[in-house]
């Protein structure tokens, strides 16, 4: 069940991804004091190294480092229909619920931070073993984004 749910989460983010046009700042709920980030770790393999932040008025920034397809500092500003999505499911996931930090003594894993900042409130969460499912459907939903195209190189 939890499989199926998490799979039309995903494509109602690509749909949303494909076809939502570029709107007017206005339309953005949320505002640029909001922000999610993930940050991927190496491991000892050829896990994927990268941080991707993205404010609630949409303007991201993405860096590769390491196993990714896109390397350096990318910016792009995402569309408010995805940008609302994305924050509205952040807030009713209520980050706050969950502990700082998931982790046990397993090596060569990479490890997962989620950051979550909005209305004056701070999470950071660290995602080694043992996280929540919905955690990490919250972090597919990010690399989603961070991995897609239409990234410009170099900082604004």
């Amino acid at each position: 069940m939890k499989k199926g749910i998490q799979n039309t989460m995903l494509l109602g983010l690509a749909f949303l991804l494909l076809t939502a046009q570029k709107c007017s700042k206005d339309k953005y709920s949320f505002t640029e004091t909001s922000v999610i980030e993930i940050v991927k770790t190496p491991c000892f393999g050829s896990c994927p190294e990268y941080s991707f932040k993205i404010k609630g008025n949409g303007e991201a920034v993405y860096k590769g480092k390491r196993a990714v397809e896109l390397e350096g500092e990318h910016t792009r500003t995402f569309s408010a229909d995805t940008v609302n999505y994305l924050f509205t499911t952040f807030v009713e996931a209520n980050l706050w619920q969950y502990e700082n930090e998931y982790t046990e003594q397993v090596a060569d894993l990479p490890t997962t931070y989620l950051s979550f900042e909005h209305e004056g409130k701070a999470k950071r969460i660290k995602m080694h073993y043992g996280y929540p499912e919905e955690l990490e459907m919250l972090a597919d939903k990010l690399q989603e984004l961070a991995f897609s195209k239409g990234w410009q190189e170099g900082s604004d």
